[in-house]
């Protein structure tokens, strides 16, 4: 039997090429964007960073609220700072000055 060409197989390696040629176009990287559109991303992200700054650089009206007249009593944030210092300090010198007095108190026995 005497192969021949079969028009099919023929249509099917056409087909296929040109699907592969059309998906290698999006294997290749693009080309770099012109310098234009870099000069204008970057524009764009000074002008949002400003932005950015500005709204956190605006005072808190919540404390502008609030006078000088208003007597609201004893600060409580102050016990709170100050209290682990306290607490160290007492600690400290009660160590320190039970050591003074036994050495106080060897001395004076011999």
């Amino acid at each position: 039997m005497a192969r021949g060409r079969s028009s099919l197989a023929a249509l099917v390696l056409a087909v296929t090429a040109v699907f592969l040629s059309c998906q290698l176009r999006k294997a290749f990287v693009p080309s770099a964007p012109r310098v234009d559109a870099l000069a204008v991303q970057r524009e764009q992200a000074a002008a949002l960073g400003a932005v950015l700054t500005a709204a956190a650089a605006v005072p808190s009206p919540v404390l502008a609220a609030r006078g000088e007249d208003d007597e609201e009593g004893f600060d409580l944030r102050i016990i709170v700072i100050i209290a682990p210092a306290l607490v160290a300090v007492s600690w400290a010198l009660f160590n320190v000055w039970r050591v003074l007095f036994r050495q106080t108190v060897r001395i004076g026995e011999s």
